[in-house]
């Protein structure tokens, strides 16, 4: 068996870890903020074409395969909030 690290040893692994661990953290953050703005992008696209004409969010429904109560929560849930900053969770 190798012998037992140094303390110093011990220690530098440790800091090396906690940088890998900082380095994926920040990665999944900048997935997971990229991922939301393409959802927000897709939904308010979504929303000014379901308002295209009569019917056409029967018509994107069946397009997307989404329920037409699904497109209705997530286009609320994804619109540009309001001026004040209030978002529809702030009640």
């Amino acid at each position: 068996m190798p012998p037992r690290p140094s303390n110093d040893r011990k220690e530098q692994l440790k800091r090396e870890v906690e940088e890998v661990l900082a380095q994926r953290d920040e990665r999944l953050k900048k997935i997971n903020e990229a991922k939301e703005d393409a959802e927000r992008d897709f939904w308010q696209r979504i929303n000014v074409l379901r308002q295209a004409y009569f019917g056409a969010q029967t018509d994107v429904a069946a397009a997307t395969g989404y329920t037409r109560d699904h497109i209705l929560k997530q286009v609320t849930r994804y619109s540009e909030r309001p001026p004040n900053g209030e978002t529809s969770d702030q009640r």
